[in-house]
């Protein structure tokens, strides 16, 4: 009888596998070199001395809708995110991806424990900085998402703010996130989608360098990376107000008074009704929710 026998060679994917480590660290290298040097140039200017101007500049940056005179394009979606985190009083809170720490060092003036981590040591550097600077009891950490070293189950509530898009790329992240977050605890995130091929287009005018690390983001990206939670929920928005990022934002000064929009206010009235008619699946941002 005539046998064929197959042998496969160990050593070409022991190979595969080592060439794939060192891509993503390499990958991980390049966008904290590009992190740091925009954290460097851009970030200590957003915390001003006094903690009321810290929280109104935060609002007008972070939370006021575009269309009624917010600083930045992303207010509408982040607002909304907000009423979905509800009172933090109390609870141990994440700030996953940090950053300079905007976002926790906010949850903390309303009463959170919070903890924070980035793989920006520059971020992290400024985050600690901005938490002294109001008096705040917050820990930032550089840390990378796919070796989070906070004990199982440590964190109520984790947060972030245009996150996800840079760790979906690092396969252990996933896990390290629901490992982290209690049973009974929630992940909420305000994110980009890219399952619109129009938007996607005119993204191209709108992107960082690409050594900012930012992935495209889908719908299905984003249920796959919370296949370890007992729930997930996308809340689509913003479709044709997704022209907004084209539209011009003012110069950022607390002593200038703010100028509605109403141009984009009854943009954003017809979006909701084309998105409510069904046409959420091509929206261009999303906030998510992981539950536990």
């Amino acid at each position: 009888m005539f046998v064929l026998r197959f042998y496969v060679s160990r050593a070409p994917v022991k190979d595969l596998v080592n060439q794939a480590a060192s891509t993503i660290d390499h990958t991980k290298l390049a966008e904290q070199a590009w992190h740091d040097g925009w954290y460097e140039k851009n970030a200590r200017k957003e915390f001003p001395d006094d903690p009321a101007e810290f929280r109104e500049y935060f609002y007008r940056v972070q939370l006021l809708p575009l269309c009624d005179g917010g600083w930045a394009y992303w207010g509408d979606a982040r607002t909304d995110m907000m009423r979905l985190i509800g009172d933090p009083r109390g609870l141990k809170v994440l700030d996953y991806g940090c950053g300079s720490g905007q976002l926790g060092i906010y949850l903390a003036m309303q009463g959170a424990l919070v903890s924070g981590f980035d793989l920006s040591v520059k971020a992290v550097e400024i985050a600690n900085w901005a938490a002294r600077k109001y008096g705040l009891d917050c820990a930032f950490r550089q840390l990378d998402a796919e070796h989070l070293d906070y004990s199982d189950n440590s964190f109520d509530l984790v947060v972030g703010f245009g996150v996800l898009h840079h760790v979906v790329k690092y396969p252990a992240s996933a896990v390290q996130l629901a490992r982290v977050t209690r049973p009974g605890g929630r992940a909420i995130f305000h994110e980009t989608l890219w399952d619109n091929p129009l938007i996607n287009f005119a993204r191209r005018w709108t992107l960082e360098n690409p050594d900012a690390g930012d992935a495209h983001l889908t719908d299905a990206l984003i249920r796959s990376f919370g296949s370890q939670f007992t729930s997930v929920h996308v809340y689509k928005q913003n479709l044709i107000y997704m022209l907004k990022r084209f539209s011009r934002l003012p110069q950022r000064d607390l002593s200038n008074p703010l100028v509605p929009r109403p141009f984009w206010k009854a943009v954003k009235k017809l979006d909701r009704a084309l998105i409510s008619a069904g046409l959420s699946k091509f929206c261009g941002e999303a906030i998510v929710v992981y539950s536990k």
